[in-house]
């Protein structure tokens, strides 16, 4: 018991270390994240498209 009570003191002490992202970053974060989402898949649809058609001309 005397093991679990030190866990959760010292769980404790290691959150208030914690630094918390402030709303500015996470929204500029999710921004970035979202845009670079589209982008990827937007080049991974050209690539997907091109292959396919590279596909028909060599099997059709």
């Amino acid at each position: 018991m005397e093991k679990l009570k030190r866990f959760f003191l010292e769980v404790r002490a290691e959150m208030r270390k914690v630094t918390w992202s402030g709303r500015k970053e996470v929204r500029s974060g999710t921004i970035a994240v979202l845009v670079l989402s589209g982008i990827v898949s937007i080049f991974l649809w050209i690539v997907d498209f091109g292959l396919s058609q590279l596909v028909r001309v060599v099997l059709g």
